[in-house]
Parts: C-alpha cells; structure tokens; sequence
C-alpha cells in the first residue's frame, strides 16, 4: 500500500484559463477571495505531501497566473502543450517521475479528497486504470458530478498516444481507455448507494451559471458548519430542491 508521501505517485491537477464557455473560471474569486484552484490546492495539501502533488498548465503566456498559484503552494509545476492535454500529462509525470498518476480537473471544487486515498489503495501491479462508477457503464469522469478523481499510469498514456492520434482521445486524456475496455486492465468501483444513478446532481464548474451556483452552494455549506463529504453534500441539496432544479436546468444546458 502507498502512504500518502509515496514519491511514485503524482496527482497531476489539469487547470488553464482558456476555457471556452467560462474563461478564467479556476481563477474567479469563489470563496473568501480564493479561486477554485487554491481552494483545491489547500485541500490536496491537508492530506498528501506536496511533492506528490503537480500543476499540469500550459505555456500559453495567460496561464502565468495559474503557474503563480502553484509557486504559491509550493506545488511541482509543468507547463506543456495548451491543446494535447494528453502529452502534458504524459510530459508531466515523465518530468516528475512518476509512474501512477491521480487526475483531476481544476474546476470540481467538491472534490472528494478522500477518494484519492481509495483509489491509490485499490492499486494493484498490471492494472491500467481504476475509477469510480457512478452507474452501470458510466465512468464518473463522464458525469456531471465533479466529486472523484480517477488513477491511472504513465505506461498506459504512453500507449494511448502511440496507438491514436484522435483529436478527441489528445484532449480527453482517459477517453481511449474506457471506450476501449478489452485493450486495457480496468478495475471499477461503484460509488456510494446515495450517489448511484444521480444523474441529477452537478457539481462541476463548466459555465457561468455553474460558477454562480457552486459558489452559493459551497458558501451556504461553510456557514451551516457542514463537513465537506459527498454523503453530506448531498443530503443538503436533497434538502433544498432549489439547488436540485437549477443542476438540472445547468445539466440541460450542458447537453453536447
């Protein structure tokens, strides 16, 4: 079992400015004046060392303040490539040495950090990629939940960008690995009772309006003295059908 200084992991965190629908959203102010990205930062740095830990941005000149952030924290950070974001992780982890690798994207500021430890726990030699579902043949990285991370190794990306040169398999790092199952050693992990089959729930940061109701959320969640769990989170927008009714205006928004 790796303990949480392990240097053979390294949970690479995908973050840039460029975002189409919301530019800048993991630098907008979200609560008490920090972005997402610190917010996040803080979080990871409560349970893992910060060797572990990797800022995945880009060299485009408007991705300096991310790297700020970074510097801030004290993190690893990597610039690479803005539109392969498959070889800068690949980059990343080659840089760092690492050979397991934690992804997750800078705009889930509910992240379950916890859900980190699980996955590296269920880590075994030879598997490909480990993730959480959260219903029958969804990876919970293509739901709107923006709670759990996923794990997966520097030998299986190094795969994928030899066997493709998909646009969509670049920019979508796991993607090649999940819709091609029988070419990989996959372990899933089906999420908790009370998050199975929650199609409903959206807790990602992709638009404005996105923005606007994560940060009325996780500002309602802090003063109620709510402990930061996905049981928890839950329970409290089960509680408040408002939130429930603009997720799903949000996710009928999102629909691609």
């Amino acid at each position: 079992m790796l303990d949480n200084s392990d240097e053979q992991f390294g949970i690479i965190i995908q973050a840039r400015s460029g975002a189409t629908r919301l530019p800048n959203k993991v630098l907008l102010p979200f609560f008490n004046g920090k972005c997402i990205l610190e917010i996040l930062i803080e979080n990871l740095l409560k349970k893992f060392d910060e060797k572990n830990i990797i800022l995945a941005t880009t060299t485009n000149i408007s991705d300096q303040k991310i790297k700020g952030i970074g510097e801030l924290y004290d993190i690893n950070i990597y610039c690479g490539n803005e539109e392969n974001v498959l070889e800068r992780f690949i980059d990343s982890a080659t840089f760092y040495n690492k050979e397991l690798i934690i992804r997750i994207c800078a705009d889930n500021p509910f992240l379950d950090i916890n859900s980190i430890r699980e996955l590296l726990n269920n880590y075994e030699s030879g598997l490909d990629y480990i993730s959480y579902r959260v219903a029958l043949n969804l990876p919970a990285i293509k739901s709107h939940l923006g709670i759990f991370a996923e794990l997966t190794t520097l030998n299986t990306l190094t795969k994928i960008i030899a066997l493709t040169s998909e646009k969509i398999y670049r920019e979508h790092v796991t993607n090649y690995i999940y819709s091609n199952e029988n070419y990989f050693s996959i372990k899933w992990m089906d999420v908790k009772e009370c998050l199975w089959n929650r199609d409903d729930i959206r807790l990602t940061v992709d638009t404005q309006e996105d923005f606007n109701l994560m940060q009325k959320l996780y500002c309602e969640l802090v003063n109620s003295n709510i402990r930061m769990n996905p049981k928890n989170i839950l329970q409290f927008i089960d509680m408040h059908p408002h939130y429930l009714s603009e997720m799903k205006n949000n996710i009928f928004r999102n629909k691609k």
